[in-house]
């Protein structure tokens, strides 16, 4: 039967700051004030009824997969849905089991990996078991099948991603424990309160009091967070910078009042060329012997994490406390031409009497492809002596943009 074609679809917003008119658009990237959401397409097959005995598996359906729009690298899944029924021929209940296959053949012209990434060593949550993770939201690059290297093929479970992680501070001394030690201060006097807070105060003169401390970063994208502290006399504000003079600040947080704790947090990226950046927290009177005081200042880099815990069954594939670059492999090691199964789902059955009806589904997402997969719908019964009669039955192709244009 001839697929049958949704029509296509934006999900999410798209918004153009001007006029667009284009009868296709095939790009890597828009950019058109914002661009948001992701065109899908769905394709609809039906198939036609028929029966099957005990313990014999039985193509259900076979179909060739419809090429994406454009010949664009989309997310792409197969669901399938029938209903079926069995004659026992008997009032006793039998419990047996029905199995649905998903089945793809092997291409033949070209190697079926494809690249996730980078995967650094995380941990070992379990026996058998060894935590990575990537950086960045890379859950459209795994798919049914296993992970490995090029000729390694493991089993995978727990993939999440987790944005704007947190990793290890780097400021020093930034609760100011004991002191203000690693802190330079400009301007006014930096002194120690209660050993656990620091204090800023404008002496004679009317410049800038404030203080410092320089940290050469190595990451992308940071997060900054700071305390003002009510034993304050007059208001402060705390920069970010990118050298020891305030006026060359790229933040600067809004007037902090000198008579109540506030808390601010921001996130930033790094600009262009700047590896070398100072923290400062100033008292912005310019009256001598008016003071602010600071604490717990925290600055720690954030990067977004894709994790998935790996079998370590024929050993695990990222170094300890190492790296390595790891493909998704959708048919493990089949070969070229077989066919392979990308999902089976099991049911198992307690039948009414003499006729049992039901209803069994199943899906498989195959990862980041453009190909056009020659694929089959299978099944079997394990009620002996019973025959199974298939009714209606449809495969859904979805294929949506996940905003990816490489294969790798």
């Amino acid at each position: 039967m001839s697929w049958v074609k949704n029509t296509p679809r934006i999900s999410g917003n798209l918004i153009v700051d001007g006029t667009l008119e284009s009868k296709h658009i095939k790009t890597n990237s828009i950019e058109a004030n914002k661009f948001t959401g992701a065109t899908e397409e769905n394709y609809f097959n039906y198939f036609d009824g028929q029966s099957f005995g005990y313990n014999v598996w039985t193509t259900l359906h076979e179909f060739d997969m419809p090429s994406t729009e454009l010949d664009l690298i989309k997310a792409r899944s197969i669901e399938v849905e029938w209903d079926a029924y069995i004659y026992t021929g008997q009032t006793t209940a039998i419990s047996p089991s029905v199995y649905l296959t998903i089945e793809v053949q092997v291409p033949t012209d070209a190697p079926t990996y494809r690249g996730i990434g980078i995967a650094k060593h995380d941990s070992f949550p379990v026996s058998g078991w060894q935590r990575v993770w990537l950086e960045g939201q890379v859950l459209n690059r795994f798919g049914s099948g296993t992970i490995g290297e090029l000729s390694s093929y493991r089993a995978y479970r727990n993939l999440r991603f987790v944005e704007n992680e947190e990793q290890s501070e780097t400021l020093t001394n930034g609760t100011f424990t004991g002191g203000v030690t690693s802190w330079t201060g400009v301007g006014g006097t930096l002194v120690s309160l209660y050993g656990s807070l620091a204090k800023i105060e404008q002496d004679g003169n009317t410049d800038a009091a404030y203080f410092y401390q320089q940290k050469t970063l190595s990451g992308e994208r940071y997060r900054f967070s700071g305390q003002s502290h009510t034993l304050s006399t007059a208001t402060g504000k705390i920069h970010i910078s990118t050298s020891t003079d305030i006026a060359d600040a790229f933040y600067s947080s809004d007037s902090l009042s000198g008579s109540l704790t506030q808390t601010i947090t921001t996130d930033f990226t790094l600009p262009d060329g700047v590896s070398t950046i100072y923290v400062i927290g100033e008292v912005t009177s310019t009256t001598s012997g008016d003071y602010h005081v600071f604490d717990n200042f925290s600055l720690k880099e954030i990067i977004d994490k894709t994790y998935v815990d790996v079998s370590t069954t024929g050993g695990q594939i990222v170094p300890t406390g190492g790296t390595e670059f790891i493909y998704h492999h959708p048919f493990s090691n089949a070969a070229a031409g077989a066919w392979a199964v990308v999902k089976q789902k099991q049911i198992n059955l307690y039948t009414a009497p003499y006729f049992h009806y039901f209803n069994i589904s199943a899906n498989a997402y195959l990862g980041i492809e453009r190909r056009n997969y020659k694929c089959r719908i299978r099944a079997r019964h394990l009620a002996y002596n019973d025959t199974m009669y298939t009714q209606d039955g449809v495969v859904k192709i979805v294929s949506r943009m996940t905003g990816e244009q490489h294969e790798s």
